[in-house]
Formats: C-alpha cells, structure tokens, sequence
C-alpha cells in the first residue's frame, strides 16, 4: 500500500491520502517511464524554501499490488542512494525536485488529490500550483555558519539590529550551532521547526506548541500559538543560559520557527523547514546574520511576525 504525502507545511500535518490499486499501477508506469524523477527525502544537497517541497511516496504495508510486485527486481535504472537493495525501487523517496521527460508524477499526484477532495484551502492550492521553491545549493565550503570574529571593533561595522529587538541583548544567552545533529539521516525527517527550535531531539515530525505543557495551541494564528508557547514555558524576556527563538504564522494555515544559534556581533539565525534540513539562509538564500533576522528577512507565506520568545534551558522538551 502506498500513502502519498504533500509536503507543504512546516509544523502542521501534511495532508495525506492513500492510493488505490488502479491509481498505484498508474504511478508505477510513471516512475518506471523516468525513474529519475526521484529523490531522497532528505538530500542535503538539496536546499528547499519554505512552502510547498514535493511529494513523499512511502510504502506504509505490504500487499499483493502493482509497487510490491516489481519492488524487488534489481535490474531497474535506479540511483543507488534510493535503491535498496541495488536498483529496485524505494521503499520511500521524494518527487517533484527533478523535471520528467513527460507528465511528472508529482503533477499527476496533485491532480489525484483535488479528485479525492481532501479539505485543502485555496491558498494552500494556490501554493502548490506554484511548484517547488528550491534555493542555490549552499557552497561545500558555507555548510555550516563561519564562527564570528571575536576580535572584530565592533565600531568598524554597526550590526543594523531591527528596531524593537530584544533578543541581542540577552547577555547570558545559550547559543549551539548544531544543525548537523538534527540532519542527521535517523533524525531529519522526524523533528520539525519547533523541535528545532527548542533544541529537542524529540523525534515528534509534527510537535506543537503547548502539547507537553497540556495546552495545545487552539488556532493557527500568533495569539493561539503564543499561548501554546506560554504552556510550555517560553516567556517574553530573557533569562539566564536561554533558548532565544523567533515564530511566524502563515495565516490559519501553519507555524514555523527560528533560533539564534551564535552570539554578536553575526547572530547567525537557523531554521528547519518540516522533515527536510536545517538551514541558515532565508527565501531568498541570503544569510541570516548581521542584522538580517526572522523580523524582516523573506518568509515565504509566513507573513505574520509574532515575536522572539525565551526559556532557561539549553533544551526545551516538546511533543
């Protein structure tokens, strides 16, 4: 059996649906037609915007239907980083990263959705139909935030800190550029944005605010977040050794987050997009530093800024 998700938001479930036997024959002849349409899920190579990422194909339980049939036949043209064994296809991987010589898979996926009339808002269609927002890929020597440079004057370069920050401020601040430990194949996909966020390995794709604090967040909007934040112990101030993160909204439709994770004078900011790497480069691929934050660098659809939030702990538990 196969179950197809949509890979769109960054906190909240992805929608998902299952496909028939008739429709899973269908997209086996797609695949088997350009099997370079596939990808990993999580390539690191690949540096995704935020919004809509393609679509994950995953192999939920076997059966006696089309995919299970041919699965395991090893002489099919098949990148090694996706077959396993040696050429037959996946058990899992991603499409729309790489153009097909014909009707993509992807395309013929979303219009399998709109027919299984999954409750969808306009504006999240409208996103999918722009397609996949992918960024230049980081340079081999740029994987990670270079370590600021502690001898700088900082009278030589002002750092343009936006109006009304606090969070720069925060002398005794917990900062850990560590966005290799959550790309790391057994974690990346199973921790979103506030897992990243709240420094928490916690192996939860879709935490969300104020679950383990016994508040869940009540809407998706900056006041229904904040105060799952609120029940998870995030405040408005800093504090000693504290978590400093930032949250914005896509208006009734998801959350995301961001952490400083270097001190001044860069403040090097990160952010993990879903299941998918973390990153430290906004939608636009710039830098997240020296005075660009998650207050005024490009967000995509998450419009709405809701504030920085702090928390005395090197890891906020989520769930």
């Amino acid at each position: 059996m196969l179950e197809v998700e949509i890979d769109i938001f960054s906190g909240m479930p992805n929608p998902k649906f299952e496909l028939t036997e008739k429709e899973e024959q269908q997209l086996l002849d797609r695949i088997l037609s350009d099997t370079s349409q596939m990808s990993p899920v999580a390539d690191p190579k690949t540096n995704f915007g935020l919004g809509y990422r393609g679509i994950i194909v995953r192999q939920t339980k076997s059966d006696t239907g089309p995919w299970e049939k041919v699965k395991g036949k090893k002489d099919l043209s098949i990148a090694s980083e996706l077959a396993a064994p040696q050429g037959s296809l996946p058990l899992e991987f991603r499409l729309g990263v790489h153009s097909a010589k014909g009707e993509s898979a992807d395309d013929w996926l979303l219009k399998i959705m709109e027919r299984k009339r999954l409750t969808i808002s306009d504006e999240v269609l409208e996103s999918l139909q722009s397609g996949v927002k992918l960024l230049a890929a980081v340079p081999k020597e740029a994987e990670k935030p270079p370590e600021a440079e502690a001898a700088r004057a900082d009278a030589e370069k002002e750092l343009a800190v936006p109006k009304g920050a606090t969070w720069w401020a925060c002398g005794s601040a917990y900062y850990n550029a560590n966005h290799a430990l959550f790309n790391r194949p057994e974690y990346v996909t199973r921790n979103n944005c506030y897992c990243f966020a709240s420094n928490h390995l916690a192996n939860v794709r879709y935490a969300l605010p104020g679950r383990r604090g016994g508040h869940p967040a009540t809407s998706i909007t900056c006041t229904g977040v904040i105060q799952g934040l609120r029940a998870d112990g995030w405040v408005d101030g800093c504090q000693s050794n504290t978590l400093t993160i930032a949250l914005v909204i896509w208006p009734g439709v998801d959350y995301h987050f961001y952490r400083v994770v270097s001190g001044g004078p860069d403040w090097w900011w990160e952010h993990k997009p879903g299941g998918t790497p973390a990153r430290w480069t906004d939608d636009s691929g710039r830098p997240l530093y020296r005075g660009l934050s998650p207050v005024n660098c490009n967000r995509g659809n998450y419009i709405h800024f809701c504030g920085y939030f702090y928390q005395n702990n090197n890891t906020a538990f989520v769930a």
